[in-house]
């Protein structure tokens, strides 16, 4: 997958959180981090900041190398392989961006 087919790809799943109704970042407020899976293998990875800690939006840098077919010339990911989606884990479990907007949000 090249650059122009990753930014497609992942731009629909990186928009920022549309499916929440009336949130923004604030899903890891309700303890959901943002995290990728591999569809094929369930191999799942939070996203990180560069300094290691926990981002509150989908970084691609941070994903393991297995994942990455294409970096630029500073070493930021440009291609994932196929399969890699973006979502949100809690509690140990993942949760894609449609699963989760399908949740009930009422307490």
């Amino acid at each position: 997958m090249d650059r122009s087919q990753l930014e497609l790809k992942m731009g629909a799943q990186l928009t920022p959180y549309r499916e929440l109704p009336d949130m923004t970042a604030g899903a890891a407020v309700l303890g959901f981090l943002p995290a990728f899976m591999d569809v094929q293998t369930h191999e799942t990875h939070l996203s990180i900041n560069e300094d290691g800690s926990l981002a509150v939006i989908h970084l691609l840098d941070g994903l393991p190398d297995h994942w990455v077919i294409e970096r630029d010339e500073q070493g930021r990911i440009t291609a994932l392989k196929d399969g890699i989606v973006a979502g949100f884990m809690r509690q140990g479990r993942f949760f894609t961006r449609s699963e989760l907007a399908q949740l009930r949000w009422d307490a």
